[in-house]
């Protein structure tokens, strides 16, 4: 069994955003460290109206930081941001005293481990791989005028310091190289079968959405097959296609599931799971799953529809699909009118796979799709 981690998260919060939306952030990193196996300690939230160039949170606080990490045993500093890598060796260099093994990630480096925890594939253990590169690459700039130069002491100049720095940015640009030749090559082979489908005139439907929405049930309930569900974020990281036999059409269609998406996600990143991601790219129809009773329900629909149009997803057929109908409570009747007046051009659909609701009705608007 995995190590449980404890940690600390560190958070910065404008005194003018609004209460629930800083409270919805900060849940939804809880969620992912307790799908890292963490066990969130201590929140350390510093409310400033801009975060602190040097340390995120200012002088004052990382005192109470390195009090904690040294009283708790803390094992990861994660702060609730995309921040400067010097902010995170600054922070590192406070802490080390206390914990020499002590690691200080941000969100992205958050995000990255989760992934290299569920990756499978070759290909999601290379996007991954090259997606680290590019998170890390300017961190290797940031640190290289403080830490390495400083291994040149005793010189009297900082010429050695640089020349590490620029040895380190070639490594860095020729291993970008040769990971990127290696995506393309197994992104080629995955389009080549996606082509030799739609040459055999075999259409296909993917499933999309914000992360732990529930795509893989849908999909595991269409397709009959039984991949992992868990109540954790980014469980699925490679796209699965499964096959779904369509009665009234009498012929048999793909159908895909992929990864969660989830919001602040660079566009390095994006860009390097677009292999992953070629099966929703190449769609027919793409089934985008929304969970009904998410109070940040319209915010994610946007993080998802942004990252859909940095794809150029080429399909205009995309279908609201609005799950755990079963699970929703609150004014329903508000909630169904303020949907089919906002998102009518999207056919909303409502199911639930726990109860089987909705999916036939589901199922004949797929069929239509297909047929249109």
């Amino acid at each position: 069994m995995s190590k449980i981690n404890r940690v600390v998260i560190v958070d910065v919060i404008n005194p003018f955003q609004k209460r629930d939306v800083a409270a919805g952030n900060l849940e939804e990193l809880k969620s992912l460290v307790s799908t890292y196996h963490g066990i969130d300690i201590v929140d350390i939230i510093q409310h400033r109206t801009r975060p602190d160039k040097a340390t995120f949170i200012g002088s004052g606080k990382v005192a109470e930081l390195v009090d904690i990490v040294g009283k708790q045993k803390i094992d990861i500093v994660v702060i609730n941001a995309i921040v400067n890598p010097t902010v995170l060796f600054n922070l590192t260099k406070y802490l080390w005293k206390d914990n020499p093994k002590i690691k200080v990630w941000d969100r992205i480096d958050l995000i990255l481990n989760i992934f290299e925890k569920h990756a499978r594939t070759a290909e999601a253990k290379l996007q991954i791989e090259l997606s680290r590169m590019y998170h890390m690459g300017p961190r290797i700039y940031g640190l290289g005028l403080t830490y390495f130069s400083r291994q040149s002491g005793g010189i009297g100049t900082k010429g050695l310091g640089e020349t590490n720095i620029e040895l380190m940015k070639r490594h860095w640009r020729n291993q970008i190289k040769i990971k990127k030749d290696e995506l393309i090559k197994l992104s080629n082979q995955h389009q080549l079968q996606i082509d030799r489908r739609k040459s055999n005139n075999i259409q296909s439907i993917s499933i999309v959405g914000y992360t732990n929405a529930g795509k893989t049930s849908l999909f595991n309930y269409l397709t009959k097959r039984k991949k992992t569900v868990e109540n954790a974020l980014f469980v699925t990281l490679d796209s699965i296609t499964g096959k779904l036999y369509l009665k009234t059409l009498k012929k048999e269609v793909t159908i895909s599931d992929t990864i969660g998406f989830i919001k602040d996600l660079p566009a390095t990143l994006i860009e390097s799971f677009k292999s992953t991601l070629l099966e929703s790219i190449n769609a027919d129809l793409i089934l985008h799953v929304i969970d009904i009773k998410d109070p940040d329900m319209d915010q994610k629909i946007h993080v998802v529809n942004k990252i859909l149009k940095e794809l150029r997803v080429h399909t205009k057929k995309i279908t609201y699909v609005f799950n755990k109908i079963d699970a929703f409570s609150g004014d329903g009747e508000a909630l169904l009118k303020k949907i089919n007046d906002i998102y009518a051009p999207y056919s909303p659909q409502y199911i639930s796979v726990t109860t089987d609701f909705g999916i036939k009705k589901l199922l004949t608007h797929v069929e239509k799709q297909l047929i249109a």
